[in-house]
């Protein structure tokens, strides 16, 4: 008993000394004596200069405290790295004398860091990095058992009151952070650390404010420093968009997730996510592996959402569709995979109104190269395009001037361009698309398909196919972006198509039915409407087995006109009012926007018809002359014509600018008729009067005298 009661009075003893030690430097050593010493010690072992403006408080028992005012940081010869205005720590003694890490409520309050950029190197990093005094070898040092995790608690964590500025000389530019607060809970490793951030942000560029947002984020935080594992669970984070250049309107985006980072493993698995920027909102989960060659798994889906009013909330002109229930109905959905280095997502499922598309999408990170798979049913393009504005009835005195002079029908074509080069050349694609059926102005295409790759600032279409009014169409295009001015070929080939439903397609008529050929290879070069026409260069050629020409009546015109000039018997109600032809050909020469053709031919009825001349674009004329052959005196079998007529070619001259009235464009050259008629007439006046006076030369002469005159005549 004696023993233990020793023991028990000299630890006693032990223990009033440590107290009485500690009270004593406490009170009689003041931490502000040794400020030169503190700032030498962090200039010789960290490089770094301290200016410790404000007071240094301590505590000792039971925890050992340290506050610190008005501190500031930063490198030598460099700009400040930041200030601190004020920050307090504080550690249990008795936990730390068992191994254990408990510290009360860190503060840390008004800090100021300032990042610097410049072309010489920045402020957060030392020129050089001092070497670490020499050590003496160990001889023998265990090694350190991973499996012990240290107890780390700490009752909170504040920081508040902070910002943070990164400023890039280089580029003109600064980000700021503004209003910085963080608070946790509880910090313990085996339990998971409530936290929540907020901050005000700001992005400048030569001093002009592109975006100011507000962030807030509230989480759980689960930390495994031995296995270098970390999870936030109940992840919620808003980012509000308030102005600037860079944002076109304000904008609220949320976020809800749960992330499970695994660093050793190169894992992030992110579950329960959620994004909403009202009225879009996505949901789903991604898998992240291999940092280096990521390699994502997972997938993605959104609600049914207004496109329309998605682009006004990103303040984004909203199209004005012909359709006003066009662009109001999208949704997407997919599975995220991949080769590493890639994200694919496949199956991929597109809705836009009532048109769907199947198909894949990938992208290759390091090239940044998009690929594209997608088929779809039915799309009506029309819908998306800007509703049919009447236009206004001209002034007749204006429309003559507007027609009078090639300089004014030159301008008639734009010169804005409508093509961007640089955007061309950032392309680095390839694309597939099929679709049932495509609607473009009207036309009805079946079963189109195209594709499409673009790398280096040319384009290809390697592929464009598609059924057309009964028949098909087929093309291929490559498109120069790499230097102005920009060029694209085409070359492009039809067969069978219904050159009447073409026509009522494209100009409300059907002048002319049946099925054509045509092959086209066509350059052009520029980016505007009116360096293409006045560029334009290439060969075309058409053809027509069978087809009729209605509305024009040749036959009526032709027999009419020989009727009234020769009082021929014609019964014109019986003419047919159409034109049947056969064998149409033709092929075109294009030299700078000027069409020229020499060798139109076809057979109409019991006419032969050849054509020559030239379209003019960039004038915007033409001068084209038509030639009418009768092989045949029957005209479906109602108009006589005279024998002498058979053979002769008869003109019809089309001539005027583009906004001539068809109806008077285009006209038989019935004076032609007329001489020819004149010279028949002619004729048989000489043959006439040739026969009498041959009477009268047989009366005086005789028959032998009579024959001698014609030998001499050469009759």
């Amino acid at each position: 008993m004696k023993a233990i009661r020793l023991i028990t009075v000299t630890l006693l003893l032990i223990i009033a000394l440590l107290v009485a030690a500690a009270t004593a430097v406490v009170t009689l050593i003041d931490p502000n004596d040794y400020k030169a010493q503190i700032r030498a010690a962090a200039l010789e072992q960290a490089g770094v200069e301290l200016d410790i403006a404000g007071e240094i408080g301590w505590s000792f028992y039971p925890w050992l405290a340290l506050e610190l005012n008005d501190v500031g940081v930063g490198y030598p010869d460099k700009p400040s790295l930041g200030r601190l205005a004020r920050a307090e720590v504080s550690v249990s003694l008795p936990a730390l004398l068992r191994g254990q890490l408990r510290m009360n409520r860190i503060v840390i309050d008004g800090l100021k860091l300032e990042l610097v950029q410049s072309a010489k190197g920045n402020n957060w990093t030392a020129d050089r990095v001092a070497a670490p005094p020499a050590q003496p070898p160990l001889e023998s040092t265990p090694p350190a058992d991973s499996s012990q995790t240290p107890v780390l608690e700490i009752e909170a964590i504040e920081l508040r009151h902070g910002a943070l500025t990164f400023t890039d000389q280089t580029s003109d530019s600064r980000i700021e952070l503004r209003e910085l607060d963080l608070t946790t809970g509880r910090v313990d490793l085996e339990q998971p650390i409530p936290l929540e951030l907020s901050f005000a942000l700001r992005q400048f560029v030569a001093n002009q404010l592109q975006l100011s947002a507000e962030v807030k984020l509230d989480s759980d935080i689960t930390l495994d420093l031995a296995q270098n594992h970390y999870r936030l669970d109940n992840l919620s984070a808003t980012l509000k968009l308030l102005e600037g250049a860079a944002v076109p309107a304000a904008l609220e985006v949320t976020l809800a997730a749960a992330i499970d980072a695994r660093i050793d493993e190169q894992r992030v698995a992110i579950t329960q996510l959620r994004l909403e920027a009202d009225p879009l909102r996505l949901t789903g989960e991604i898998d992240l592996r291999d940092f280096s060659q990521p390699e994502l798994s997972g997938s993605l889906q959104s609600n049914q959402f207004n496109p329309k009013q998605l682009l006004a909330r990103f303040g984004q002109n909203v199209p004005n569709t012909a359709d006003a229930n066009a662009l109001t109905r999208a949704a997407f959905k997919a599975t995220i995979g991949g080769a590493a280095g890639t994200v694919r997502l496949e199956p991929l499922q597109l809705q836009l109104d009532d048109t769907t598309l199947d198909g894949s999408a990938s992208l290759v990170l390091d090239s940044g190269r998009i690929a594209l798979e997608l088929e779809g049913d039915a799309l009506n393009a029309d819908r998306y395009l800007p509703p049919a504005t009447d236009s206004a009835a001209n002034d007749p005195g204006d429309t003559a001037s507007a027609r009078a002079g090639s300089t004014a029908r030159d301008a008639g074509w734009p010169r804005e361009e409508i093509i961007a080069l640089q955007p061309l050349r950032a392309l680095n694609l390839s694309a597939e698309l099929d679709l049932g059926s495509l609607v473009v102005s009207g036309i009805t295409l079946n079963h189109p398909g195209l594709s499409v790759s673009a790398a280096g600032g040319v384009v290809r279409l390697t592929r464009f196919s598609s059924g057309l009014f009964a028949g098909r169409i087929d093309a291929t295009a490559r498109l120069d972006a790499r230097k102005p001015p920009l060029r694209l070929e085409v070359k492009a080939q039809s067969s069978e198509v219904q050159i009447g439903s073409l026509l009522q397609a494209l100009a409300d008529t059907d002048a002319v039915a049946g099925r054509f050929d045509a092959t086209l290879e066509l350059g052009m070069s520029g980016q505007s409407i009116h360096a293409w026409v006045n560029s334009l260069d290439g060969t075309a050629r058409l053809s027509m087995n069978e087809g009729v020409i209605k509305g024009i009546d040749v036959a009526q015109s032709l027999c009419q006109g020989i009727n009234d000039l020769s009082a021929l018997w014609i019964d014109a109600a019986q003419v047919d009012k159409t034109t049947p032809f056969a064998d149409l050909s033709a092929s075109l020469e294009i030299r700078n926007g000027v069409v020229s053709n020499r060798d139109l031919k076809a057979q109409l009825d019991a006419i032969a018809l050849t054509g020559r001349g030239s379209i003019n674009l960039p004038q915007q004329t033409l001068e084209y002359r038509l030639g009418l052959t009768i092989e045949d005196n029957l005209f479906n079998q109602t108009c006589s014509v005279n024998d002498r007529l058979e053979g002769v070619e008869i003109p019809v001259s089309c001539k005027g600018s583009f906004q001539t009235e068809p109806a008077k464009l285009c006209r038989l050259d019935t004076r032609f008729i007329g001489d020819l008629l004149k010279a028949e007439a002619k004729r048989k006046i000489e043959e006439k009067v040739g026969t009498q006076v041959e009477e009268k030369l047989k009366q005086k002469l005789g028959e032998e005298g009579t024959g001698l005159l014609k030998g001499l005549l050469g009759r």
